[in-house]
């Protein structure tokens, strides 16, 4: 009388029921940890991805695809380095692809008109500079949100790059330049170690670099930041000039491996590249994200593409798959951010 069983098998019904409770609810929070270690969860899916290729293909680990796989990230991962600074600080950048098109197709113009290596690159540099600011520029005077601004630069450099071009490719580069995107350093092509360098360089300047670590700050609450004396209309054009110059790099390492420049150069990198950052825990809505989870989240974008290649499986679904990609990633955004707001709560 008025005793409590203590063994599971002769407990109350209401007991029991509560102690399962508890253990899915342990477990279900354990699933939330895991997915908000953004960066573990992305290794995790990244690597059964890679065992799941070596299993059912004979040529994914080979050196060659491996080669293959790095070289063919390398200027999507090199955009989305600064592509991510500026999204964790509220600020998206839709038009790096057609930045890239058009930045790379004036260097290579200068180029094929006679000019030498490097003042075709510092050319193609400089545009993609000027193009990066004229996003700022119309952000920050004119109060046009960065989506809708970018957006509007994107279709805009797409059609000067299109008239420019005329249908042409641009082919008779000088051997210099050529080099600048072929040669290798101990077997390792100088593409790959561009990419690593914008990496490391990335990572060094968000974390230790006062003014590009605002970002964060930015990001969290704009007016906050602008009260705490940051300067964010500085920290706007900074950001899309650098990512405009980047762009601009990497279209030009891709013309000089490829030999030639054409209209089509960055066509869908900047839909690849969004989706990406979103994989790799960037938010939307800025404030959050790590440039560790971009790498991840840019590669196992290049492992997909990689993936429907070795297994015969038709480009077309590459779209398909991406945007399934894309939906899943914010899905896991919104959900994590209602998780928060509760706990807050």
């Amino acid at each position: 009388m008025g005793v409590t069983e203590t063994k599971e098998g002769s407990a109350k019904p209401e007991e029991v029921k509560e102690k399962r409770q508890d253990a899915w609810g342990g477990r279900k929070n354990t699933l939330w940890k895991i997915l908000e270690m953004r960066e573990l969860s992305i290794a995790i899916i990244l690597a059964i991805m890679v065992i799941f290729l070596m299993i059912s293909t004979s040529t994914f680990a080979t050196s060659a695809n491996i080669r293959v796989l790095i070289q063919g990230m390398s200027v999507d991962m090199m955009i989305a380095i600064p592509m991510a600074i500026s999204l964790i600080a509220g600020n998206i950048d839709f038009s790096v692809g057609s930045t890239l098109c058009l930045s790379s197709y004036i260097g290579c113009m200068a180029m094929g008109a006679g000019a030498p290596a490097w003042l075709g690159i510092l050319v193609g540099l400089l545009a993609g500079a000027v193009l990066g600011a004229i996003n700022a520029v119309i952000i920050n005077q004119f109060k046009i949100t960065p989506l809708i601004a970018t957006l509007g630069t994107w279709m805009a450099y797409q059609g000067i790059a299109l008239v420019l071009a005329g249908g042409n490719t641009v082919s008779n580069l000088p051997a210099a330049f050529k080099n600048f995107g072929r040669m290798e350093a101990g077997g390792v092509p100088f593409t790959i170690i561009y990419m690593l360098i914008i990496i490391v360089a990335g990572i060094f300047v968000l974390k230790y670099v006062n003014f590009f670590h605002e970002a964060y700050f930015i990001g969290s609450n704009k007016n906050s930041a602008l009260l705490a004396g940051i300067n964010t209309k500085k920290f706007i054009y900074i950001s899309y000039a650098l990512t405009g110059a980047v762009a601009a790099f990497a279209g030009m390492t891709l013309a000089a491996r490829l030999g030639s420049v054409s209209q089509n150069s960055g066509t869908g990198l900047e839909f690849r590249n969004v989706v990406a950052l979103l994989i790799g825990g960037v938010s939307m809505d800025g404030g959050e994200g790590s440039l560790v989870g971009v790498v991840l989240g840019v590669t196992i974008m290049q492992v997909v593409s990689n993936a429907l290649v070795l297994l015969d499986i038709n480009a077309s679904y590459t779209k398909v798959i991406q945007g399934a990609i894309l939906i899943i990633a914010v899905a896991i955004d919104q959900l994590n951010k209602q998780r928060k707001l509760k706990a807050a709560a």
